[in-house]
């Protein structure tokens, strides 16, 4: 069964006709669309007809265009003089340019993908087919045919203003909670489009912090994806069904997938049909990247596909790495991870925005001592605190100013809750 491509003839003809009818649609048009944007041959040939009027500074009307249709030997072509005038039914069209102008852009790129995925297939049936190059052929496809699009991406200083003021693509996520809000993300992190790195080594707490964050987001209406790559999708659903029940629908759990092209699918589908604007990979080291021959190059491709990942879907991208630390050089609180612990990824140690770590001093055995009955930890100054306690800070901003200071939580049986002192008692 032959399907028809993806196209959108109304909104063709409606463009051109926005054309003849205000001047100011033209330079749009222009701009934003190329020849292959238009589905319907009539409409490619009076698209070029417009073009090439406009290019030499001349007005562009019905005559005008009939007329250079006629010396293309292109006017039976595209419909003649009933078609083109009929184009100017469509009015007030001056207003949609450019989300028209988008719409036939995505369309073009559907028919150019369907027409390479088509080619690309034929090479994966070939006998003696190499699998990978067929993979490396989609990937340049996609790399191609995004860079082929006429959409406009550079900015006037002006334009960028206005945008920050009205939608700013760097917008800062909200927590709700000062001492993250005003604290150790005043700065830096939590910002949409960039990568926070969170290390830690294993039973500090990396997971439970991403949990927490998450659950504040989802309480202040964000949406959040959230990619299990160990332990159990159940637990963490569990988690957000205690913690913030009244919010479960802001949250998506993926447990299934580990190759980083997939993992991509699976957000822009999710991000497309609901929104996104946090992600978590729990945790990175679980990623792969079979495209990619040595571990190395996976490594620095997921890196990077992550920070892509942020920027095209203007969310937080929050990978986990768990980070091992040589107890026999460091001791008490030299041991609470830093920038330089991050080795098993250079690349995604250089891409990341922010880096922050979690640290568990009662794990630490030399930073635990009784005090009136009850185990007590001493934190950096030797004060004691509550054996639950559980400290974040940063240890690296690309951005900003970087602070020393740490974020006190309690690790209770619901998870990690900011430290209260008089609420200590309840958190036990």
């Amino acid at each position: 069964m032959n399907k028809v491509p993806p196209q959108a003839i109304e909104i063709e003809e409606a463009v051109l006709g926005g054309c003849f009818l205000d001047r100011e649609v033209v330079p749009i048009t222009i701009e934003r669309l190329t020849p292959d944007c238009f589905y319907k041959t009539a409409n490619r040939h009076i698209f070029e007809a417009i073009g090439t009027l406009w290019e030499k500074d001349h007005k562009v009307d019905l005559l005008t265009v009939e007329n250079a249709l006629k010396d293309h030997g292109q006017f039976e072509s595209a419909g003649g003089s009933t078609y083109l005038s009929d184009l100017t039914r469509y009015s007030g069209v001056s207003g949609n340019t450019e989300n028209y102008c988008q719409i036939l852009t995505e369309k073009a790129v559907l028919r150019k993908t369907i027409q390479e995925c088509q080619s690309i297939a034929a090479q994966a049936y070939e006998q003696g087919a190499d699998a990978y190059h067929v993979i490396d052929e989609l990937s340049r496809v996609a790399t191609t045919i995004n860079s082929t699009s006429k959409t406009v991406h550079s900015l006037t200083p002006e334009q960028i203003f206005d945008r920050e003021e009205n939608t700013p693509l760097a917008e800062k996520l909200k927590t709700g909670i000062r001492e993250m809000d005003k604290g150790i993300y005043k700065d830096s992190g939590l910002q949409r489009g960039q990568v926070e790195l969170t290390i830690a080594d294993s039973g500090h707490g990396k997971t439970q912090y991403a949990l927490y964050k998450a659950e504040l987001l989802m309480r202040k209406g964000y949406r959040v994806l959230w990619f299990q790559l160990e332990d159990y999708d159940l637990n963490t659903a569990e988690h957000f069904a205690i913690n913030c029940p009244e919010h479960m629908n802001n949250i998506h759990i993926c447990h299934d997938l580990h190759d980083i092209e997939a993992i991509k699918r699976e957000a822009r589908i999710i991000n497309r049909e609901v929104g996104l604007d946090y992600i978590v990979f729990d945790y990175v080291q679980n990623i792969e990247a079979i495209n990619k021959q040595s571990r190395s190059n996976q490594v620095e491709y997921i890196s990077q596909q992550i920070t892509r990942l942020a920027k095209d879907l203007n969310a937080v991208c929050h990978p986990l790495s768990q980070v091992t630390i040589n107890y026999g050089t460091r001791s008490g609180w030299s041991q609470e991870p830093k920038y330089g612990d991050v080795r098993w990824s250079q690349q995604l140690k250089q891409d990341a925005h922010i880096i922050t770590s979690v640290f568990r001093p009662s794990r630490i055995e030399s930073l635990v001592e009784a005090h009136m009955g009850e185990k007590r930890i001493e934190d950096w100054t030797g004060t004691l605190k509550p054996f639950n306690s559980v400290y974040v800070k940063q240890a690296k901003t690309r951005y900003g100013e970087q602070t020393y200071q740490r974020l006190h939580l309690i690790h209770t049986d619901k998870g990690l809750k900011p430290y209260q002192p008089q609420m200590i008692k309840q958190y036990s």
